[in-house]
């Protein structure tokens, strides 16, 4: 039987913007993780997220909504939360869901905190 390492999470401050990076597999077990770190990022001072998917494995229905609900959390304080290189297969379901739209996707860290948003424009014009 394989053993699998728990889910982590960090978060850090980058050019003006924190990057929460969660690596491994999230499912039910891992969201209250996934809920703390964006709790601990996301403040009335801090409401620019990129969210670093890239050592993400796995993201179930509970993870998803814990993105939405630190989407919603962010925007309520003006600001956002965009995603970086998900593996393909988030990728895919972020598409299917459409939160590839709502979020945006982009390659790297230094895109998604620097990419200046058209306010009026429905979604955020991301690249990828």
């Amino acid at each position: 039987m394989q053993m699998f390492d728990r889910p982590t999470v960090t978060h850090f401050e980058q050019d003006g913007v924190v990057v929460v990076a969660p690596i491994g597999e999230f499912d039910i077990a891992g969201t209250d993780l996934l809920r703390s770190a964006f709790a601990d990022a996301i403040s009335a001072d801090r409401a620019q997220v990129v969210l670093d998917l890239s050592g993400t494995t796995f993201l179930d229905s509970m993870a998803l909504g814990t993105i939405i609900g630190a989407g919603r959390r962010a925007s309520g304080w003006g600001g956002w939360v965009r995603l970086v290189a998900p593996p393909a297969n988030i990728r895919k379901v972020l598409h299917l869901t459409e939160l590839d739209k709502v979020f945006g996707l982009y390659d790297t860290v230094d895109q998604a905190a620097t990419h200046d948003v058209d306010r009026r424009s429905s979604t955020p014009g991301a690249v990828s």
